[in-house]
């Protein structure tokens, strides 16, 4: 236990000194921590594994099932079994209460090699989970959708009775949609999360810290005017498309709970939300997928949908303005717009502000309604949709998408 509890300690600091790294530090720092980090959680799970035996756990198993998405021949979606930690959260929490369920989220129990069945419009897939608990199906559909209005569909995920807890002596369930583009969809929606969407204050270490600690879905804050927006794009030029919208982040997902749950409080319109295995941060093999990780899901996305244009979402902080533009070139007529929010940081925003000098479609702007305003002047989101935006810019939390729900 004393081992435990001292890597259980190593977590989360591990995570946020990271992430407040330039690449070059975060590089040299990766390999020598988590190569430690990684070698002595082996030998613990391995410990583990002995003690609890091959499939019985002492407490209730989870499944954390992600929003995936597809095409009506193809589904591509991931998850993780995990020991429950029964993390509930609401508007009333203290920060102390952030804290701890924050350091419950970094310090998972994760169960490998565990056995699982995922069940989705008439297929069944059996698959099992690697060595962090995570599982990923990326397949073709033995039957395939039929033609339909409604771009969600179910999936079920299940660990049978005999192999879920032999305590529990029942089926653990999990459920989950699936996004599938249909006729409805004019383009494809691609946005960053952090300081894109949600205030993160990536750039201030202090108050990223403080966000990141002692705030929750309820209390973190979305730009004003952003759930408005993303409806506008949602329903597209008519105000009637249902326009797919991708969340790429590159927060591990470790936060995946925080950011859905945050994205359903504040009315932000449903979509995978796809963020970054930290484990393998340290990893030689992974280590240039977890440094690429945007840029190969941005690319996954449009090869998956290749007849369909998209809109790219991002922000100064980061790199998004280089990835997109690398996106961009690889896929020339492709990309409608990039978008890049500026943050309070001159110096960043100056460099995007020469990349987008180079590049027609690329805009560098302050808040939600400079890319409305561009957007219907485009053609890409209807009048009313702008309106709307416009009106939200008064309010903390708006209501005037909830006409705008009935399709989610």
């Amino acid at each position: 236990m004393v081992g435990r509890n001292a890597l259980q300690k190593l977590y989360l600091p591990y995570f946020l000194y990271l992430c407040n790294m330039n690449e070059q530090k975060r590089n040299g720092f990766k390999t020598t921590l988590s190569g430690l980090l990684t070698l002595a959680e082996e030998g613990i799970d391995r410990v583990k594994n002995r003690k609890w035996g091959k499939n019985t756990h002492p407490s209730p198993l989870e499944i954390i099932a992600y929003t995936g998405y597809g095409t009506p021949e193809h589904l591509y979606c991931r998850g993780r079994i995990l020991q429950s930690k029964g993390i509930v959260t609401s508007a009333k929490d203290s920060p102390w209460r952030n804290l701890l369920n924050t350091y419950h989220r970094f310090e998972s129990d994760e169960v490998p090699h565990h056995p699982l069945q995922i069940h989705y419009e008439g297929n069944t897939f059996l698959l099992q989970t690697d060595e962090e608990g995570y599982f990923k199906l990326d397949s073709s559909l033995s039957s395939s959708l039929q033609p339909s209005n409604n771009i969600w569909h179910n999936a079920r995920f299940d660990l049978p009775a005999a192999v879920a807890n032999t305590q529990q002596h029942q089926t653990v369930s999990a459920y989950s949609q699936m996004l599938v583009p249909n006729h409805l969809a004019d383009y494809g929606v691609i946005s960053d999360l952090d300081d894109t969407l949600i205030k993160s204050n990536i750039i201030s270490k202090t108050k990223m810290l403080y966000l990141a600690l002692f705030k929750n879905a309820y209390t973190r804050l979305a730009f004003r005017g952003a759930p408005a927006l993303y409806w506008a794009l949602r329903k597209g030029k008519n105000g009637s498309s249902k326009n797919p919208i991708f969340y790429v982040s590159n927060s591990p997902w470790n936060l995946y709970d925080m950011l859905d749950e945050f994205m359903d409080i504040n009315h932000i319109p449903k979509g995978p939300i796809l963020l970054r295995d930290f484990g393998h941060a340290g990893n030689d093999e992974l280590s240039a997928a977890f440094k690429q990780h945007k840029y190969n899901e941005t690319v996954k996305i449009l090869e998956t949908y290749p007849n369909l244009p998209f809109i790219l979402i991002g922000d100064s902080g980061e790199k998004d303005a280089d990835t997109y533009l690398q996106v961009a070139r690889q896929f020339p007529g492709r990309i409608l717009c990039i978008y890049i929010r500026a943050v309070n940081d001159k110096k960043r925003a100056q460099r995007v502000q020469q990349l987008a000098k180079a590049e027609t479609n690329m805009l560098l702007i302050e808040d939600s309604l400079d890319i409305a305003k561009h957007a219907q002047l485009n053609g890409f989101i209807h009048k009313q949709g702008l309106h709307l935006v416009n009106q939200s810019l008064y309010i903390d939390r708006s209501s005037l998408v909830d006409f705008w729900l009935e399709e989610e």
